[in-house]
Formats: C-alpha cells, sequence, structure tokens
C-alpha cells in the first residue's frame, strides 16, 4: 500500500510538473484538480478498478503524453513521408471518372478497342476520334474498325461513347475552323452534321477537340459551343469539349478558350496538360508536374471542379537531330532494350527519360509516362477534387497504368 502511495505522490508531482511546462489546451491538457477529479469520479462509479493502484493515473498521464508528442507525429503536415507518397488520398476522395480517348490509325488497329475491353471495369467514357469537321462545315468520317460494332459492345460494358471530332488540318491548322466559327451559317451546318452522326451510330454526346483556333475567334468558339450545347443537351446528350493548357492569357496558342465562359456549354471540359515538349521543342518532360498543376490552378479559378478532367498522357517523344517523333509506350521500352538503356527518373519533373546513340552515331534522347510518373498526377486529381482524368490514348499506355487506375476510377 505505501508503495502504491509513493507511486501516486510521484505521479502527483509529474503531473504538476508537466502542467507548467506544457501549453494548458482544452484537446490535451488537464489541471491537477482536474486530474484528481477524473481519479475520484472514477473510483466512485467503480468503472475503473484499477485507479486504486495508480494505473488509472497513469494512463491519464500516458495519454497526455502521447496525445501532447505523439499525435504530433501522426499529423504534422511537414512530414516528408506524406508529402513524398504520389499515391496519398487517392481512396479518399469522391468517386471519379476516366475517359479514353480512342483513334484507330488504319482500317485493321485494334489497340485502342482491345483496351477498352479488357479494362472496361476502370473505364466509364470512350470518346473515338471518327469525325473531321470541313472548312465549309461537312463532316468527314475518319474509317477504322466497324463503328456500331464498338459502339454496342461499349454499351454492353457499360461505357458511355462519344463522338469526337477535331478540326481539318490539311489547308493550315487554323484555316478550316475559323471558317466555320466565325460563319453563323456554317456553326449551324456543322452542327447538323454532328446531330446526324451522333444519331446515325447511337452515340451519348460529342467531345469537341478543336485546336490551334487562332485568339481571334475566342467570341466565336463560345457562340458555337453555346449553339451546339442549346441543340444536344435538351435532346439528353452529352457535350463536351478539350482545351489547351494555360497559366494566363498571354498564351496565344490557348488564348482562344474563353474557359468560364465554355464552362457554361460544356458538361465535361478536358484540359490537354501534356505536350510540355513536343515535336516543336527541346527534349524535356512530357508532362512535368509542376507545369501541369499550375495549368490545373489557373483553369479551376473559372471552371467548376465537377467538370474538369486532367490530361494524361500514354506515349513518349524521342529526340534527335533528324527530328522528334512519337512513340507508344511498348515502342519505348523496346528501343531501352535495343540499346541496353534504363529508364531515369527526373525527380524534379516526376518524369521518365533515358538517352542512347542510334547504330547510325545520332544521339537521341527519349521521355515519356509511366506508372509512376502517373501516380503524381491522379494525386493532383484527389488534391483539387476535379471530375477525373482522360488519357491520350487508349492502347499505347504502360501495361502497369491500369493497377494504379483502378485504384482510382473502378466502377
Amino acid at each position: 500500500m505505501d508503495k502504491h502511495k509513493n507511486l501516486i505522490s510521484w505521479l502527483i508531482m509529474m503531473v504538476f510538473m508537466m502542467t507548467i511546462l506544457l501549453p494548458v489546451t482544452t484537446a490535451n491538457a488537464f489541471s491537477v484538480s482536474d486530474l484528481l477529479g477524473q481519479t475520484t469520479s472514477s473510483n466512485d462509479s467503480g468503472g475503473a478498478a484499477d485507479m486504486s493502484n495508480g494505473k488509472g493515473l497513469l494512463n491519464i498521464l500516458l495519454g497526455l503524453f502521447m496525445g501532447k508528442f505523439m499525435g504530433n507525429a501522426f499529423n504534422d503536415p511537414t512530414d516528408e513521408t506524406a508529402k513524398s507518397d504520389p499515391a496519398s488520398g487517392l481512396m479518399n476522395a469522391s468517386p471519379k471518372e476516366f475517359i479514353g480517348f480512342y483513334a484507330e490509325w488504319w482500317g485493321t488497329d485494334t489497340s485502342s478497342y482491345n483496351s477498352m475491353v479488357k479494362n472496361a471495369d476502370v473505364i466509364k467514357t470512350i470518346a473515338p476520334f471518327w469525325a473531321t469537321m470541313q472548312a465549309d462545315g461537312t463532316v468527314i468520317d475518319r474509317g477504322g474498325n466497324d463503328h456500331a460494332s464498338v459502339v454496342k459492345t461499349a454499351h454492353q460494358k457499360n461505357i458511355t461513347v462519344l463522338l469526337l471530332v477535331n478540326n481539318a488540318k490539311e489547308a493550315g491548322a487554323t484555316l478550316p475552323v475559323h471558317n466555320v466559327l466565325s460563319n453563323p451559317m456554317l456553326r449551324t451546318k456543322a452542327i447538323d452534321n454532328f446531330e446526324d452522326y451522333i444519331k446515325k451510330y447511337d452515340l451519348d454526346g460529342i467531345n469537341v477537340d478543336f485546336e490551334m483556333v487562332p485568339a481571334e475567334d475566342r467570341d466565336n468558339l463560345t457562340a458555337f459551343m453555346r449553339e451546339l450545347y442549346a441543340r444536344l443537351k435538351p435532346q439528353g446528350y452529352i457535350v463536351s469539349i478539350d482545351v489547351f493548357p494555360k497559366q494566363d492569357e498571354s498564351n496565344d496558342v490557348a488564348a482562344a478558350y474563353d474557359y468560364a465562359e465554355l464552362a457554361k456549354y460544356a458538361d465535361k471540359i478536358m484540359i490537354m496538360t501534356y505536350d510540355n515538349h513536343g515535336t516543336w521543342s527541346g527534349p524535356g518532360p512530357l508532362a512535368d508536374i509542376r507545369w501541369v498543376e499550375n495549368n490545373l490552378k489557373y483553369a479551376l479559378k473559372f471552371i467548376p471542379k465537377n467538370k474538369l478532367y486532367l490530361g494524361i498522357a500514354a506515349y513518349g517523344y524521342d529526340w534527335s537531330a533528324q527530328g522528334t517523333h512519337s512513340l507508344e509506350f511498348k515502342a519505348t521500352m523496346d528501343l531501352a532494350q535495343r540499346y541496353g538503356k534504363a529508364a531515369q527518373w527526373d525527380d524534379t519533373s516526376k518524369s521518365p527519360y533515358f538517352s542512347y546513340t542510334a547504330n547510325d552515331g545520332t544521339a537521341h534522347t527519349v521521355w515519356f509516362e509511366n506508372s509512376e510518373s502517373l501516380k503524381y498526377k491522379l494525386a493532383l486529381i484527389s488534391k483539387y477534387d476535379i471530375a477525373g482524368a482522360a488519357m491520350w490514348k487508349l492502347g499505347e499506355e504502360d501495361p502497369a497504368y491500369w493497377p494504379v487506375l483502378q485504384d482510382k476510377f473502378h466502377k
């Protein structure tokens, strides 16, 4: 008994000292009288028999210590492990939508189709690149596999299908789209043709992919989307648009996209956060994570987060003095294996790359995207709680993408 009294006396002294040394907060500090009061109350109620031998008070003191000091170890927002984990929070945000851009570069190209079928548990929407708008408002079918069969399979797998229509570039990137956007009659003609195409193949809506739109057509593009939305939305169709990324309004290439106005006339807006470097530049990451995040933050000033989709690349580029060309992931890995090169990691941009010398002596540099770089993009989706991601394109990706995507987008 004397041993217990000595223990209690020692603990009371420790509590007294700790209440002096520790800041008193309502969350994790008590006065000595509070602690003694709790001990008396517990003994009176009979709910904590261990209080009589000093263990109850020891538990309180231990809890005080743990709450003050150990709590910081788990909750410190500057914790380096938490900051460096790209997958942190992926499962905590609301359910997201994964959109796969779908393309058939030749008649027997089934890479996008095969990827869609294999990963239907992740893919909620596809946007097949089947149509091109000409300078006179007509729509040219790009061919490929049987469209009706693709749509039927997609619908059987509970996948929404949006027609991706781009602008013709045969006569220059800007001329055909300017002709249509600047002419109200041609805008109506184009919309008529889009509607006919959607109904012909029993599609669920449209994905407008007009690129290199002149800055002077900023208001015209908005007018086109307003008219398209007014035509299709009342019929229950989905209206979406792809936009170039930007961090301010000084970017001439992206100036035609009035984010705030376009958001009024689109259910989904896909921001093409890839090609940070490409055929027009020297070697570098396709989607430097800092560049991606800055573009995303700017877009969120104007576009509701529940309409915004982050663009994800599934390919890479090979730069040399002889030119630059794109590579799907498999071709990238085959190239690295052929020349005995292992991928390097650029921790600043969170991107993989490697260099090699071809058999003809030409130096090459390859930057690409893989499942590791993907994790950092998906972390941004959770961080900013946006609607989801849109990947260009199905069939070109790292196979290891899918386990990562499944954690985020499983239907």
